[in-house]
């Protein structure tokens, strides 16, 4: 089925926020308030015009986008801005779909982050990293919480998140992904 003139305004807004967010995360390792915060309310204006997809969707989706990236930001594996980008992404994907694509998300991170270490010449150090901070996780379930907070060691040079935000919402928007 064609996309209408109302789904071509929506992809081009949900496009627009990532793509900006992409480009701000990369240059400056920061994503904007002011950006989240008008793709958020495009996104609950879209979910209000007759043919979106309900304002209950819409929160629904944004808060599965928000909780799926608040764990990550409490262990201190990705920053305040992804986990409020997540969120903006959840109000223009709606409930149940952000579950998939936090999953995708979820991938992209992992392979973009296996390909900026790679490149950026810190494989060793990430993976090092990985292991000390899933093992201080495991040590805190053992043995109870330790003095010292549990959460993953980063490197120097962090990738930019908002690339993996960006990267899962695409694959699923352009239903490269089997199950959409």
């Amino acid at each position: 089925m064609p996309l209408s003139l109302f789904d071509w305004t929506h992809l081009a807004a949900l496009a627009a926020m990532l793509l900006a967010a992409m480009w701000h995360d990369t240059a400056t390792r920061r994503i904007p308030n002011t950006l989240v915060l008008w793709g958020s309310l495009t996104a609950i204006g879209l979910s209000l015009s007759p043919h979106g997809i309900g304002l209950g969707s819409a929160l629904a989706g944004g808060m599965v986008g928000f909780l799926g990236f608040w764990v990550f930001y409490l262990l201190g594996a990705v920053g305040a801005g992804d986990v409020k980008l997540a969120a903006a992404t959840g109000l223009f994907v709606g409930h149940p779909d952000m579950l998939w694509v936090n999953l995708l998300i979820l991938l992209a991170g992992g392979l973009l982050s296996i390909a900026w270490a790679v490149f950026s010449g810190q494989l060793g150090q990430t993976l090092n990293n990985l292991s000390t901070g899933l093992s201080q996780i495991w040590l805190s379930r053992q043995h109870g919480p330790s003095a010292e907070r549990t959460a993953f060691p980063v490197s120097a040079t962090r990738m930019p998140y908002a690339l993996a935000i960006g990267a899962g919402t695409a694959v699923y928007v352009l239903k490269l992904w089997p199950f959409s």
